[in-house]
C-alpha cells in the first residue's frame, strides 16, 4: 500500500512539473516534440499513469534537465544556466568591475617616492584582473558552448520559444566569455535568430558583423571557412530582397577566391548565387546561362538548393513548356513552388491541379500541408472559390510562426488579388490589387521584389483594368504593365511575349 502511495505520489509530482512545461507552451506542441498525440499528452496531464518512454521523449525533444524532471531539481532546461554558474558569474563580475574602478586612478598624478606602493597596487591588482578574466573565460567556456548547441537544435527545430530563452541566456554568458570563435558562432546563430523570427534589418547587421570581424583578424586566411562567411552574408542579403548589394559582393567575392578556391564547391556556389541575382534583377540571358552552366558541376547537396531557381529561369525564358519542367533539376520543395506559382501566372489551372496531384503534402520535397504555396495552388485549382479566405488564412499562420517580409507581404497579397479576380469578385481583386500597389511604392530603395512577384502583379493590373478605360488610374496601371513585360521580354524572359 505505501509503494503504491509513493509511487501515485511520484507521478502527481512529474505531472506537476509537465503541467508547468505547458504553461508557456501548447499542448500540441509538446505533442509534437515528443511525437505524441495530443489527446494522449492530454490524460497524461490529467491522471493516466506517465511511462518512462514518454518522459525520454520530453527529455530529447524540449532540452528538459532529466534531474529537474524526476525529482524537481535544479532547472527545467539544459541550457538554464545553473545558480552555482550564476553565482560564480555574479562575484567574479564584482572582482572585475573593482579592478575597472582601479584602472580609473588618475595614473599621471602618481609620481614620487610616496606612490610607489599605490603603483605597486595597482599593478598587483592589474595583474589580478587579467587572471580573473582567464579563470572567467575557462569557467563560462563549457556553459558558453551548451547553450549554442542547445541554441542552434532550437534554431532547427523551429522553436521559436525554446530559441527565444536560450538566446536571452546566452547572451547574458556571451557577456563573461570572450572567447572570439564562440562569440562569432553566436553572433551568426543571432543572425538566423532574427532571419527566421525577429527584424531583418537585424539579421543583416549580424550577417555584416561577422564578415567584419573575420576580414580584420590578424589570422584570417583565405579558404573554405572563410568563404562561407562571405556566402552567408550574400544569402542574408538575397533573403532580404537585396538582391544588388548581394551581387556586388558576390562579384567581389568570386573576384577574391579566383586564384585560390576556384575548384571548391563553395565558389560554384557563389558562381550559382551570382546567376540567380542576375535572374532577380532582370539579366535573364546572363543570369540563365551561368546557372545552367554551374548546376551540373554544383555538389549534389546543393543542388536541391538551386533546382527551384533553374526550373524557374527556364520557364521565364520560354525555353521550357510547362509539361516538361518539372523533369528539370533535382526534386525540391523550391522546384514545386516555381512550377505552381508560373502555372498560376500563365492562367493554367490544368498545370495546376497536375502539381498538386504530384507535390501535394510533401513536406520534403513538395509543397508542405496547409502552407502558403498548397493554399494558392488550392485556390487556382478550385477556380478562387473560397480561396482568398483559405490563401489568407495560411498566410496569417506563417506570420504567427515566422518573421514576412516587406516583399514577401507584396508577393502574398497579389496572389491573394489573383485569387479574387479568377473567383470573380472583381470589387476584392481591385481592392487587394490597390494594397498591393500601395506596399510595393513602400518598399526600401534597396529592395528587389521576386519577377515572379512583379509579374503577377501587373498581370493583375492587365486583367482588372479595361483596355479601353479613360480613368487615369487604370491607365497608368496598364501602361506600368506594359513597360515591365515589354523591358523583361527584352532581356531573354520569353514567357512575357504572352502579354505584350
Amino acid at each position: 500500500m505505501n509503494q503504491q502511495l509513493a509511487t501515485k505520489t511520484f507521478d502527481e509530482e512529474i505531472r506537476e512539473r509537465l503541467r508547468q512545461l505547458v504553461k508557456t507552451r501548447s499542448q500540441s506542441d509538446l505533442a509534437r516534440k515528443t511525437n505524441t498525440l495530443v489527446s494522449t499528452v492530454n490524460r497524461y496531464l490529467k491522471s493516466t499513469k506517465i511511462p518512462g518512454e514518454f518522459c525520454t521523449a520530453v527529455i530529447n525533444g524540449l532540452g528538459v534537465n532529466p534531474a529537474w524532471l524526476m525529482t524537481g531539481e535544479g532547472t527545467p532546461f539544459l541550457a538554464d544556466v545553473s545558480a552555482g554558474t550564476s553565482e560564480m558569474a555574479s562575484n567574479l563580475l564584482e572582482l572585475v568591475e573593482a579592478m575597472n574602478q582601479v584602472a580609473k586612478m588618475k595614473l599621471g598624478a602618481l609620481t614620487g617616492q610616496h606612490h610607489l606602493k599605490v603603483l605597486r597596487e595597482l599593478n598587483d591588482a592589474l595583474e589580478r584582473y587579467e587572471s580573473l578574466r582567464g579563470v572567467l573565460n575557462k569557467r563560462t567556456r563549457s556553459v558558453f558552448r551548451e547553450m549554442l548547441d542547445s541554441l542552434r537544435k532550437a534554431l532547427q527545430d523551429m522553436d521559436m520559444q525554446r530559441a527565444t530563452e536560450v538566446r536571452k541566456a546566452a547572451l547574458q554568458v556571451s557577456r563573461l566569455c570572450d572567447d572570439p570563435n564562440l562569440n562569432v558562432e553566436f553572433d551568426s546563430l543571432q543572425e538566423f535568430y532574427e532571419h527566421i523570427f525577429g527584424d531583418q534589418v537585424r539579421a543583416l547587421e549580424l550577417s555584416r558583423k561577422v564578415f567584419v570581424k573575420s576580414l580584420a583578424a590578424s589570422d584570417v586566411t583565405m579558404d573554405k571557412d572563410h568563404a562561407a562567411l562571405a556566402i552567408n552574408l550574400i544569402v542574408s542579403l538575397h533573403r532580404a530582397d537585396r538582391c544588388r548589394e548581394a551581387r556586388r559582393i558576390c562579384r567581389a567575392t568570386l573576384a577574391l577566391y579566383e586564384d585560390v578556391g576556384a575548384d571548391w564547391g563553395r565558389y560554384k556556389q557563389l558562381m550559382a548565387l551570382h546567376a540567380v541575382l542576375n535572374i532577380e534583377l532582370g539579366f535573364m540571358r546572363e543570369g540563365l546561362r551561368d546557372l545552367h552552366d554551374t548546376y551540373p558541376v554544383l555538389p549534389d547537396q546543393l543542388k536541391r538548393s538551386f533546382s527551384g531557381k533553374l526550373v524557374e529561369s527556364m520557364l521565364l525564358s520560354g525555353l521550357t513548356p510547362l509539361e516538361y519542367a518539372p523533369a528539370i533539376g533535382d526534386e525540391s520543395s523550391a522546384k514545386a513552388v516555381a512550377l505552381v506559382r508560373f502555372a498560376g501566372l500563365m492562367d493554367d489551372p490544368e498545370h495546376v491541379r497536375a502539381f498538386l496531384k504530384r507535390y501535394a503534402g510533401n513536406d520534403r520535397t513538395g509543397l508542405p500541408a496547409d502552407s502558403i504555396w498548397e493554399a494558392y495552388g488550392r485556390g487556382l485549382a478550385n477556380d478562387g472559390k473560397d480561396a482568398v479566405a483559405g490563401f489568407e488564412k495560411a498566410v496569417e499562420a506563417e506570420r504567427n510562426r515566422i518573421a514576412v517580409r516587406p516583399a514577401q507581404d507584396f508577393a502574398y497579397t497579389a496572389c491573394a488579388a489573383q485569387l479574387a479576380r479568377i473567383s470573380g469578385d472583381d470589387k476584392k481583386a481591385r481592392k487587394l490589387h490597390e494594397e498591393a500597389e500601395v506596399l510595393l511604392n513602400s518598399l526600401d530603395k534597396q529592395v528587389t521584389p521576386q519577377v515572379m512577384a512583379l509579374a503577377l502583379h501587373h498581370r493583375n493590373a492587365q486583367e482588372l483594368y479595361p483596355e479601353n478605360s479613360k480613368a487615369k488610374q487604370t491607365k497608368s496601371a496598364r501602361a506600368g504593365a506594359h513597360k515591365f513585360f515589354k523591358h523583361h521580354y527584352d532581356q531573354g524572359y520569353g514567357a512575357f511575349a504572352k502579354f505584350l
